[in-house]
């Protein structure tokens, strides 16, 4: 039986493929392994994969403002109104009434 050149070509070609895809299910199951190794998650692929060096941390605001009925709850001037202010503003209160004590109104930005 005489195959072709082409013929055997294709077969390569075909098994090289098949190779290929039995290399990157090896791979796939070394990876779960070090994940459950390890508790590997998707934060650890973006530091290693160079998108993150550190994660990033949101920059903590001290707060500008203060429940004047509860003094666990507390604004930091941005972002929307709390609960507890818009209350207070339906009462007939001003933002300026609860301000806390020394701290410097959120940054305004000026129209010319």
């Amino acid at each position: 039986m005489s195959r072709s050149l082409e013929e055997v070509q294709r077969q390569i070609k075909a098994l090289q493929a098949e190779a290929e895809e039995l290399k990157l299910a090896e791979g796939v199951e070394q990876l779960r392994a070090v994940i459950r190794k390890y508790g590997v998650g998707f934060q650890h692929f973006k530091i290693a994969l160079g998108a993150s060096k550190k994660p990033r941390q949101a920059k903590k605001l001290a707060p500008a403002y203060r429940n004047p009925d509860n003094d666990a709850e507390t604004w930091t001037g941005r972002g929307r109104k709390p609960r507890w202010l818009v209350a207070a503003l339906n009462e007939g209160k001003t933002v300026e009434q609860c301000r806390i004590d020394g701290s410097a109104p959120p940054a305004v930005m000026e129209i010319h």
